[in-house]
């Protein structure tokens, strides 16, 4: 973990604080509806390991409010019931709701009625719980989790899961401000890949707060398989993601269009989730003539997606917008041979060549020539998919991603 331990703003050299319970408030506006969801499990998986480690963890989730008549409208993790008491493991996990406005607009309405809502409830659970620190989850929370540590003296910190592409949200004039000012103020900017490091270094106007925690992955119990690539089998290939612009899925398409007309016939690809691209990624198959061997399945259950998984041999997904990439991770646990892109967060854990493979960014045909390597040397990626299994069981679990996370907090407070 590279991390900087850094002065506070007026240039002491440590924090001095009362010494408070070993607890924590995590203040997200990201959280499964129950465990198993898939729509933000890190989050819960992250808060989960650290409680493991002997930490008291609270989770407050903020969400807008929806209306009974539109929810069927909205996604079922913003209108869905929290389960708040199926989290157990946890201290405890408790909703608030505030007005906002759909598709970014009003943001600065948005942003007062959120703050008059959490503001309270956000002070009243760290008062309640003794917490000796503050972690928000996504820049979003940092304004309000900043305000509330400041009033309260005691630490926070925000985790940054990837770049926002909300042109509203991270780039609007007074929206980049109160941003700028509440990352600047905050103790530890935590990032989850080093690619991000550049962007909210400029944002916040320094970078000495800055430390990088990657996330970690859940071992499945049933690891041991077959190897991939067996016999003379078509390459079965997957991805797992959201459909959103970045992602890549039409890289890929186009890459096995490419691989096929260059005498590659002998694969078939499963695409698991959906989003707003989903119906552009079916026209494009339909387009590029694939309907036969492309299969789109739609967002799956968590334990679900590991099932599919292990019924896979090669994980791709071209993504050119990716901090960190929790899917790889699960991949390559799950013993697939495993394709990232050069120079984002999958980086940090593919060695090419050696753990998985890496391609150019935004480049059908180096994904095409990756692909096309694959049946002609099964042997050799067999290798590397167990070598990329064997380094994620070894560094990159919960447990090892709770350590560094503790040790952060261990920096600020006095437990």
């Amino acid at each position: 973990m590279k991390c900087v331990v850094a002065n506070s703003q007026d240039g002491a050299a440590a924090i001095t604080l009362p010494k408070r319970a070993r607890a924590i408030v995590v203040l997200t506006p990201w959280f499964p509806n129950r465990p198993g969801d898939r729509n933000a499990s890190y989050i819960y998986e992250s808060a989960m390991a650290v409680a493991h480690r002997g930490v008291d963890v609270h989770v407050l989730v903020c969400r807008p409010w929806v209306p009974p008549g539109l929810a069927r409208f909205a996604p079922e993790w913003m209108a869905g019931v929290l389960e708040t008491s199926a989290f157990d493991g946890l201290a405890s996990v408790q909703i608030v709701r505030y007005l906002g406005f759909p598709r970014g607009s009003f943001r600065p309405l948005t942003n007062w009625f959120q703050r008059k809502r959490v503001v309270p409830a956000l002070k009243g659970l760290v008062q309640r719980s003794g917490a000796s620190l503050i972690h928000a989850q996504t820049e979003g929370m940092a304004p309000i989790a900043v305000a509330v540590a400041r009033v309260l003296k005691c630490p926070g910190v925000v985790t940054i899961h990837g770049l926002n592409t909300d042109k509203e949200f991270l780039h609007a004039p007074r929206q980049k401000a109160m941003l700028r000012k509440a990352l600047a103020m905050t103790d530890r900017v935590i990032l989850v890949g080093e690619p991000l490091r550049g962007v909210f270094a400029e944002l916040a106007g320094r970078e000495d707060n800055i430390c990088v925690v990657q996330n970690g992955v859940r071992i499945p119990q049933d690891v041991d398989r077959l190897p991939i690539l067996s016999g003379q089998d078509p390459v079965r290939f997957v991805s797992v993601s959201y459909l959103n612009e970045g992602k890549g899925i039409d890289i890929a398409l186009r890459a096995l269009a490419a691989a096929r007309n260059s005498g590659f016939e002998e694969w078939r690809y499963t695409i698991i989730g959906g989003g707003e691209e989903f119906r552009s990624l079916v026209d494009l198959t339909s387009s590029l003539g694939l309907n036969s061997k492309v299969f789109f399945l739609g967002f799956q259950p968590h334990d679900r997606v590991f099932g599919l998984l292990r019924e896979a041999d090669v994980f791709v997904l071209p993504s050119y917008r990716e901090a960190f990439g929790i899917a790889y991770l699960e991949a390559m646990v799950s013993g697939l041979l495993t394709i990232g892109v050069r120079g984002q967060g999958p980086s940090a854990f593919i060695e090419d060549g050696v753990t998985g493979l890496l391609v150019e960014p935004r480049d059908p045909q180096s994904l095409a020539a990756c692909l096309l390597a694959i049946p002609r040397k099964r042997l050799d990626m067999q290798k590397i998919a167990m070598a990329g299994c064997q380094m994620v069981k070894e560094a990159f679990t919960w447990d090892a991603h709770a350590r560094r996370l503790i040790d952060v907090y261990g920096g600020l407070v006095d437990w």
